[in-house]
Formats: C-alpha cells, sequence, structure tokens
C-alpha cells in the first residue's frame, strides 16, 4: 500500500476477530482502507497522512477492541514473521484439570466439591480469554464463537454449581471443562497450522541478510543491509547471500538464484549483469553498484505483493462474511428452541440444557471462518516458491474460467533478445553511418530492440539526440544536429509518406531509418522463440483453451513464429490501442480473457484484460498493470498458474462445504440429543483441523 501503516495484532482467535477489528479501524479518521489478515496477524492500513497522532489512534481502537497491536516497518521486518505464541500453559492447567471430571464422568466416584474446584480452575482460568472476547463481542453488539463457547459451557457449569449447592446427583462439570480443553487444543493445532501456511513468505523474509560489506570513505565496512543507498558499492564474498538489487562493476561468478527464480542451476554473471538481493553467490568475489534497496528490492516486492494476496478477500469469501453474520444469532435462537422443545415434550431440563449446550458448541464456526484464508495462505507461498506472484485474488478466481489467453510476441514468447543480423544502407551513408544514426536514436532505452542496435556498435560514441520521441509500437524519432530522423516500423514509415522496398519473407523483424526526405537504411534483427514456448502452447490446447498471438510486427514475421511455437491465430500490424481494442471485444463475444505481456506497450491491454500476467523479465509499467507476475521467463509457469487457480478454489470449495455440512449435520445430531457436549467440542476441533489440514494439500502445488 502507497502511505501504509502495518500494525502486529495479537490475540486475534478467528476470522471474526479480523473482521471486527477491520470494521474498527476503517472508522478511525484518516484511514482510506484497513485490511486485517487473521493467518497473518497483520493489519495494513492505507492513508493520506501516516501521521503519530493517526498511529495512537488506531493502536486505541485495537485495545479498544480488546486485543494487543504494535506498529512494525515492513521492510526491516522481513528477516522473520512473529506470531503469537500458543498458551501451552491454560492448556497443561485445563487438562490437568479436567481429568478428574473425565474420570467421573467414565464411572471412579469424586466428590462434588472436588468437581466444582477443578471445573473452576478451567472454566474461569483457562477459559478466561473466552470470557473476555465475548464480553467484546456483546459490546459491540456482534456474534462470534467465543460467545457461543461461553453460553454453553457457563450453561453446564452454572446447572451443576446449582446442583452442588443443592446436593442433586445430576452434575456436568465435564462438559464445559473438557469443551474448554479441545477448544484450547484445537487452536494450538490451528497456531501450528497457521505457522506452516505460511512457511513459504517467512522463507522469502529469510534471504536477505542482515548486515553487508559496503564502501564507504575508501574501504569496505560491514553494516545493517537496511542502511544501504541506491549508487553505493557493495562487496559480496563467495557463499553469501547478495543483500540488495545491482549490476556487477567488477568481477564474475556463478549465482544461485533458485528462491528467486526457481532456476535450479546456478547463472553465471559478469560484469554488467543484474543480480536480485536474496540469491546466492556461489563462487568469485563480486563488487555490485546498489540499484533497488529497501522496500523497492525484488525480495522486498515479492513479499509484498504476496502478503497483500494474503490479506485481500476472493468475492468467494463475499458470500462466506455473508453467512457468518447471521450464524451466531441463528445458532442462539436454534439452541434456545431446542431447550424449549425438549421441555415441551416432558424432558428433563438437564437433558434440554445438555442439548442446548451440544448445539452452542458444535455450530462454533471456526471452520468455516478458516475454510477461505488457510487455503488463499498456503496457495500464494506454493505460487511464491514457482515465481508465481498474486497481488489480486479475484483475478486469480477468475483465472480458472478463462477459454482464451491471449500472447504478446516480442519478449513474451519470444526471449526478447534481438541480434542485429543484416543492415543495408538505402543511401548516400556508408552502413556504419547509417547504423550509428540507429543506435544513437535508441541511446538510453531498455527496449529490446535498441539493445541489439547499442550491441552493435559497442564503444562507438553516439551523437546527441534532441526533441526525442518513443512511439509505442512504431519506434522513435529524434534530431541529431538539428535534423528530424525515424527509426523504426514500416507503420511509422507509412505515416512519413515513405515507401518501403519488398522485404523477404521471414521471421526476422525489419526496422527502417529515415529522414525527412528519405529511406538511409534498412536492418534485420532475430529474436528466437523462448524455450518450452511450444510444449506450453500445446499443454494450453490440451486444456481446451484457444490461443493468439497479438504483435506490432508484420504479418510474415509475426506468422514464422506462430507456426514455431503453434499459434495459428495471428494479429499482425498492432498498436497498443488496437491490443486493447483486441481483447474487449473478444470479451465483448463472451470470451473469459487472460493477457500476457512484457512490454510498455502491453500494459494498457494487461489491465484491460479479466486476468493479466506479465513477465517478470519485462517492464515495471507490465508489472504494475498485471494483477499476476510470472517472476521468471518460464512460460509453463501459465498453465501451472492456471492448474494453481483451479485447485485452490477446488480446496476453498471443499472446505466450505464440509463446514457447512459439519455444522448442519453436527446441529442436527445435537439437537436431537445424539451428541454430547464433550463429542460436540472434540468434533469442532477436529473439522478447524481438517479444514487447515485440507489446505495444506496446496502446498505440493
Amino acid at each position: 500500500m502507497n502511505n501504509g501503516l502495518h500494525f502486529k495484532i495479537n490475540g486475534m482467535h478467528c476470522v471474526a476477530c479480523a473482521a471486527r477489528i477491520e470494521k474498527a479501524l476503517a472508522s478511525v479518521e484518516g484511514v482510506k482502507k484497513a485490511q486485517v489478515n487473521f493467518i497473518t496477524e497483520k493489519a495494513d492500513i492505507e492513508t493520506e497522512f501516516p501521521s503519530p497522532s493517526l498511529i495512537k489512534a488506531v493502536l486505541a481502537v485495537i485495545e479498544r477492541e480488546g486485543y494487543n497491536g504494535k506498529l512494525y516497518n515492513s521492510a526491516s521486518s522481513h528477516h522473520g514473521m512473529v506470531h503469537s505464541a500458543p498458551n501451552y500453559l491454560d492448556l497443561l492447567i485445563a487438562i490437568v484439570f479436567s481429568l478428574p471430571l473425565v474420570l467421573h464422568m467414565i464411572g471412579f466416584s469424586v466428590a462434588p466439591y472436588l468437581q466444582l474446584i477443578c471445573a473452576s480452575v478451567v472454566q474461569f482460568w483457562s477459559g478466561r480469554r473466552f470470557y473476555r472476547a465475548a464480553w467484546i463481542s456483546l459490546k459491540s453488539f456482534t456474534g462470534n464463537m467465543d460467545l457461543l463457547i461461553v453460553l454453553g459451557t457457563s450453561a453446564a457449569y452454572g446447572y451443576s454449581l446449582v446442583g452442588v449447592v443443592l446436593n442433586a446427583h445430576d452434575l456436568y462439570f465435564e462438559a464445559g471443562a473438557v469443551v474448554i480443553t479441545l477448544v484450547l487444543l484445537g487452536r494450538l493445532l490451528e497456531e501450528r497450522a497457521k505457522k506452516s501456511a505460511n512457511a513459504a513468505v517467512q522463507s522469502l523474509m529469510s534471504l536477505t541478510p542482515i548486515t553487508a560489506f559496503v564502501e564507504r570513505e575508501g574501504s569496505y565496512v560491514e553494516v545493517l543491509t537496511h542502511d544501504i543507498k541506491k549508487d553505493e558499492h557493495v562487496l559480496v564474498r563467495a557463499w553469501q547471500r547478495i543483500p540488495v538489487d545491482g549490476y556487477i562493476f567488477q568481477g564474475t561468478s556463478e549465482v544461485d538464484e533458485s528462491m528467486i527464480t526457481g532456476e535450479s542451476l546456478p547463472v553465471l554473471k559478469k560484469e554488467g549483469d543484474r543480480v536480485i538481493g536474496g540469491t546466492t553467490n556461489t563462487s568469485g568475489i563480486l563488487y555490485l553498484i546498489a540499484t533497488d534497496v529497501g522496500n523497492r528490492s525484488t525480495l522486498s516486492r515479492m513479499v509484498h505483493m504476496v502478503e497483500e494476496a494474503q490479506a485481500s478477500r476472493p468475492p468467494i469469501q463475499k458470500f462466506v462474511d455473508q453467512v457468518s453474520a447471521v450464524f451466531v444469532p441463528t445458532v442462539l435462537l436454534l439452541s434456545c428452541l431446542a431447550f424449549g422443545g425438549w421441555i415441551l415434550v416432558g424432558a428433563s431440563f438437564s437433558k434440554a440444557l445438555l442439548v442446548s449446550v451440544s448445539i452452542l458448541v458444535v455450530a462454533c464456526p471456526c471452520a468455516l471462518g478458516l475454510a477461505t484464508p488457510t487455503a488463499i495462505v498456503v496457495a500464494m507461498g506454493a505460487a511464491a516458491r514457482k515465481g508465481i506472484l498474486v497481488k489480486d485474488l479475484e483475478s486469480l478466481e477468475s483465472l480458472r474460467k478463462i477459454d482464451l489467453i491471449v500472447f504478446d510476441k516480442t519478449g513474451t514468447l519470444t526471449k526478447g533478445e534481438f541480434s542485429l543480423t543484416f543492415s543495408k544502407s538505402l543511401s548516400d551513408l556508408s552502413q556504419d553511418q547509417a547504423l550509428l544514426l540507429a543506435a544513437s536514436l535508441q541511446k538510453g532505452s531498455e527496449h529490446p530492440v535498441a539493445k541489439a542496435f547499442l550491441k552493435a556498435i559497442k564503444g562507438q560514441n553516439l551523437f546527441e539526440i534532441e526533441d526525442f520521441i518513443s512511439l509505442p509500437g512504431k519506434g522513435v524519432q529524434g534530431k541529431i544536429q538539428g535534423k528530424l530522423y525515424s527509426l523504426g516500423s514500416e507503420v511509422l514509415m507509412d505515416e512519413s509518406g515513405l515507401s518501403v522496398p519488398i522485404t523477404r519473407k521471414s521471421d526476422q523483424t525489419v526496422v527502417y531509418l529515415a529522414d525527412e526526405s528519405q529511406l538511409l537504411g534498412i536492418f534485420y534483427l532475430t529474436d528466437l522463440p523462448r524455450k518450452r514456448a511450444a510444449e506450453t502452447i500445446k499443454t494450453l490446447k490440451n486444456m481446451g483453451l484457444k490461443t493468439v498471438m497479438l504483435t506490432g510486427d508484420t504479418k510474415e514475421a509475426a506468422q514464422l513464429i506462430g507456426d514455431k511455437v503453434g499459434i495459428s491465430d495471428v494479429v499482425a500490424k498492432l498498436q497498443p490501442k488496437d491490443k486493447i481494442n483486441y481483447v474487449k471485444a473478444q470479451e465483448q463475444h463472451h470470451h473469459i480473457v487472460a493477457m500476457v505481456g512484457d512490454g510498455v506497450n502491453d500494459g494498457p491491454a494487461l489491465a484491460a484484460a479479466t486476468v493479466g500476467l506479465a513477465m517478470g523479465s519485462g517492464t515495471d509499467v507490465a508489472m504494475d498493470a498485471a494483477p499476476i507476475t510470472l517472476m521468471r521467463p518460464d512460460l509453463q509457469l501459465i498453465p501451472k498458474t492456471i492448474l494453481l487457480s483451479k485447485k485452490t478454489f477446488r480446496v476453498i470449495q471443499e472446505n466450505l462445504f464440509w463446514a457447512f455440512i459439519f455444522n448442519i449435520v453436527g446441529i442436527g445430531f445435537a439437537a436431537f440429543g445424539h451428541l454430547s457436549p464433550e463429542i460436540a467440542g472434540g468434533a469442532m476441533a477436529a473439522s478447524s483441523v481438517m479444514v487447515v489440514m485440507n489446505s495444506l494439500r496446496l502446498k505440493r502445488g
């Protein structure tokens, strides 16, 4: 988030807690948007002015709601995520003091007053957190699972307390004590599962070394990594992690980028190559110039994108939120109706009470609340490990429904690494002079075509450019020594009123150089298809998806690439606005479209598509426009992302199905007297753990 504040929140027990805090934070003056994530125990606040008074107001609201909040810096906290520690002591006390009550339940004689003492310890010491949370819930006129637990166990305890005073035989202390013990055990297991679910993000966070060696006043000194500034010189020795993104200005080594890009083999890096913070230098000494530091580093952006995705809610969660809003009042009503019904049919007060308590306990909506967020957290972690970053869960949910994938050509289906294979002067200029003019027009550009020209004249002094203009999808223009030159496609030449010669049919890209009155040169550049591009297209077709290629290149060059990768539907000579129009037209014809691109000119189309996937090797514009980024240039990540989308939402649907079925069946059994409070508590805890374990299947991708 821009202008964001980040808070750690301890004490949340369920998704309802997170929802209540989120609602309270959204009402604070100065807060534009609030997101609270139960799994990561984080609150992200978006605000115009992150002032000290606002921070104090947010912390006060968190405390008012009954939780502990702490401001933290997301950049400096990336060395580990701190979860609130489970209270093992409360669970241990509950187990010890519940044992005499369980022994009494199975036939051993335990004195009533000893039962009362044991039950009181469990009820009011081990169970105090439930009372505190239930009181806060009542004050805010909302219901949560803690309220159900308190009502159910207090009813059993209160009835038994009266029984001890009146010397009655029917005591049900064990019902409340065992339920509290089982719920505490269930929460302990949930906490462990939450940590496991978020392990991938924690692994990413731990990649950045705490310290690094930076040149200060002529010598390299050890400093904290987050103190490194842009353009500083950084020394990285063999088998050290690279602290920041940067470029090598001295040294050669192999770098293990597997945790960032998924590439299993180390990559040879030499002078001028880019390196990513968090990767490992496996051999020689490297000297870097820091480029992206702090929150701008690749690793920080990856962690931030994953955390934002985990905190957001997919559309399917809206349905769950609507159900949860009426769930607790409905359960309370059913519990009261069951109690009255059993009294009306002549049952004893104790029997009616046990039925009522069982309904309250078995209906606790833990599993329902955990169904979506646990699956999302695990899926985002699995995706990050594969090199897939998801910013928008709505897009991930839509991805499973797509039927058409539109590909950009250059840099997406092809490597985007052009080589100048042929050049020819079409005027009095020599071939070298024409090439120097063309390269000068591309000075400072990061476009793949520009890199090919600059590589071809490496070492030569370029001309100074004035009035430079970039024409996306067409080319560039600029003045050299007062004269206007154009470099670009046939379309740009046509618009300049110049006719181009007929070129041979080839998969090479043709670029023309011209001044205001004539063509000066022609250049052929080769860009080969990406490795496994054809395999990816075949996989997508086998999945029943239609594939299309969009490009600004000539029809002939595009079709030859299309033939090589297996795409027959090729649309050529397109400008950026044409790509948007094509995507929108397909959506109007009831297609659900995914767009895959990498360049500045792909940004609008990526944003216009139902789902945009940006190649991580491309431009920041493309990655900002697309809700999904493929961090390494492996097209096989596309079908993997689609399969992950389908699997994630299948797991969510399974979780929701079993959570609903469990509650419906459980309430039914309890209402008809076939479920004791103890068994109801165990079943409730088991259902929550089952949902988490089902979500953890997504770890395998």
